[in-house]
Parts: C-alpha cells; structure tokens; sequence
C-alpha cells in the first residue's frame, strides 16, 4: 500500500470522507439485514443477475441479508487457483528487497500499482517472485522469479495508479503458462455495498496471505472502491475479488486505524514510530475499479506489439 511509501492518507482520505454517508447506509444496511438500505432495486436485480451465472440462484438476498455465510466448496479450489497468479513484486538484491503485490492478467502482462514501481527504468530492475508462501507442512514453497521486461509490454496511469508490465520467460516458459492468470472483467455489477470481498496479498512484504470474509465493500464511486480489511505495507498492487474469485478493484491504499484520534498498532495500543510500520492497523482501504482499469487499457496509445499483449489480457484470449 502507499503507506509503505511514507504516503499515507491524501486523497484517499479525502475521498472515503466525501462517501462518508454511503458508508454509514451500509453499516445500518448490514445492522438491519436490509441490503436494499445500502443499494437500489435495480444494483441488486443487477447482482443477482450476475451470480445466477455462477449457480446462486438465492441472490444476494439470502446470502447476505440473512448473514448464511456458508459458501460452495469451489470457494477454496478457486481461490487456490487465482492464487497462483499472484506474486510478490521485488528488486531481486540479496535479500530481495519487496515493493509490493502483482497479478498476472495475462501469461506474460503483470498488473501493479503505479506507486510500487513508478518509472520504466525501474521496471526493469524489478522482478515478481510466484510461489512465496507456505505449503500444506507450513514450510516455505520454493518460489520462481521472473524479471520485469518494459520492453516487452510497458504501460502506467499515475492518476488510477496502476502499471502494466511485461515479464521475461524462464526456460522458454511464460509466467502464465505456469501460474495461470487472472481475466479483467469490464462488466459492473460484481458487487454490491454489503457484500464480502477477499484480498490476496504480500502484507509487509511476507509471505502470502487472503483476508477473506471479514471484508465488505462500503461505498464507491466512478473510479473507486472502498472496503474494510486487514491490509498493511506491500500489500500495494494485490488483487481484491469478491465471492466468485471475479477481480474487483486493485488495491491502492490504506487508511491507518484512529482511536480517539490517534493511530494504533494492530493490538489497538497508540502506535509509535519506534514499532515500525508493520505494526500499525488500517481499517479503511481503497481500490481502482477492474472496470476502469480496462476501459483505460482500451484507450491506451502503445505500439501496436504492446497492443496484442494488452487485447490478450482484455479479452481473455490464448495467444
């Protein structure tokens, strides 16, 4: 997150104030068991739509008015595999110095913010490690790099603070070819205030993590998300799906956690400088729509080999 970067609060802060209302309507929504208190008639009709594709038929209206929060068993063995796509983005020095969190949209495209690895140049020097996390014996998975290749694919928007970087194949591999990738979906409509989203990320720079479940989705607007959930630093750049493993938003940022007006560390104690920013608790998050995401991809002047890779990530295709 950005506050891994000493740029804690700003406009993200400004914009979670100015969705203050649409905030509080969702707590009294979840409060009251009335989701139709949070989003309109037709948000709902929209999202119920939606998961009748993925064999929900109760809707919404069930699942989360009524709080069952019983999912399907493909719950697991979907989000083991949009896992898989998700790495840990680093300058590869020995230690490896991490910066944040990327996902693969495509088998050679992976998809971070901006403020991980702002400039081309730095693009270059950087890398993404897949399989940083522990395996079923809670030991440490042997993990694979791969370096950043602006020359391949090089694309980033400052103001939905976002990048779009090719990735070097390994032993004539690509990424994808291995881990699989995640699809962009262009669509609205794949969550609503209320329901429950999940994030896979490298909080801190560690290993692999989900914060699923106790995470819902409070107020939006035309280009954000904003939810509640346990990131910290280098959680910047993660992936943030809701029930369906479909991708939401790419987390941007994190608000830190007030009592009584100050900061607190994760027990709820004042935090201090002396403990470290991986001691500190954030409560409020953001992230920029999938959907606006694509829609700036569409609008993107890149050269046109960059323009294959891009249309690829876009429209799901094998190429």
């Amino acid at each position: 997150m950005r506050e891994a970067a000493g740029l804690v609060g700003g406009d993200a802060d400004s914009r979670w104030t100015e969705t203050i209302d649409q905030t509080k309507r969702t707590h009294q929504a979840l409060r009251a068991k009335r989701l139709d208190l949070a989003n309109t008639e037709d948000e709902i009709k929209q999202r119920n739509k939606r998961l009748a594709k993925h064999h929900d038929a109760e809707g919404v209206k069930e699942g989360i008015v009524d709080f069952d929060d019983s999912v399907w068993t493909t719950f697991f063995s979907r989000g083991e595999i949009v896992s898989r796509a998700i790495g840990r983005v680093v300058l590869p020095q020995r230690p490896s110095k991490a910066l944040g969190t990327g996902v693969l949209i495509a088998p050679q495209l992976l998809l971070t913010n901006n403020h991980v690895v702002p400039f081309e140049a730095h693009q270059s020097e950087a890398a993404v490690e897949f399989n940083y996390e522990y395996d079923e014996n809670g030991k440490p998975r042997e993990y694979q790099t791969f370096r950043f290749a602006p020359e391949v694919c090089w694309f980033t928007d400052v103001e939905l603070d976002f990048s779009l970087v090719g990735l070097k194949k390994v032993d004539g591999k690509r990424p994808g070819d291995i881990y699989g990738w995640v699809p962009l979906i262009e669509q609205t409509g794949k969550v609503i205030r209320g329901e429950p989203l999940n994030v896979i990320h490298h909080p801190c720079g560690g290993l692999k993590r989900m914060s699923i479940r106790e995470n819902r989705m409070v107020a939006e607007d035309e280009l954000w998300l904003r939810y509640t959930s346990d990131t910290q630093g280098g959680s910047s750049g993660a992936p943030v799906f809701n029930d369906q493993w479909e991708m939401v938003a790419l987390h941007h940022e994190g608000i830190p956690k007030l009592v009584d007006g100050r900061e607190v560390n994760l027990q709820g104690q004042p935090w201090t400088e002396e403990m470290g920013p991986g001691a500190k608790a954030y409560d409020r998050n953001e992230g920029i729509r999938v959907s606006r995401i694509v829609q700036r991809l569409k609008e993107a002047e890149v050269a046109e080999s960059m323009r294959v890779l891009i249309s690829q990530a876009l429209t799901g295709e094998q190429v």
